[in-house]
């Protein structure tokens, strides 16, 4: 690889990094829940990007195995958090008590 590339990848995962940063910014400052799920699916595909880049650079190609598997988590991430938001808000509009019934009883 040549030293303008390698320079190159490196001012990349640079810029990524702070990409990922930012991102965390926005998960946390986030005022709604989708907001964070947003944040949370962009810092997974910022993640798998820096991975595959520290892989070209170190030149470690079982590296790339991990952002594989790295790619999935973030993925099932976003569908569990998504699942949740689906479940929490369907049990919101049903009106359905049962868990405050539930809790009134445990008092």
């Amino acid at each position: 690889m040549s030293l303008f590339m390698h320079r190159y990848l490196i001012v990349v995962l640079v810029i990524l990094g702070l990409l990922v940063l930012a991102s965390l910014l926005y998960l946390v400052l986030g005022k709604r829940f989708t907001d964070k799920i947003v944040a949370t699916n962009l810092m997974g595909s910022l993640g798998v990007n820096l991975i595959v880049i520290l892989a070209v650079v170190l030149g470690a190609d079982y590296i790339l195995d991990i952002s594989l598997v790295f790619a999935l988590l973030a993925f099932l991430t976003v569908i569990v958090l998504c699942r949740f938001k689906q479940n929490f808000t369907l049990h919101r509009q049903s009106g359905d008590r049962s868990l405050d019934r539930e809790q009134e009883v445990d008092r």
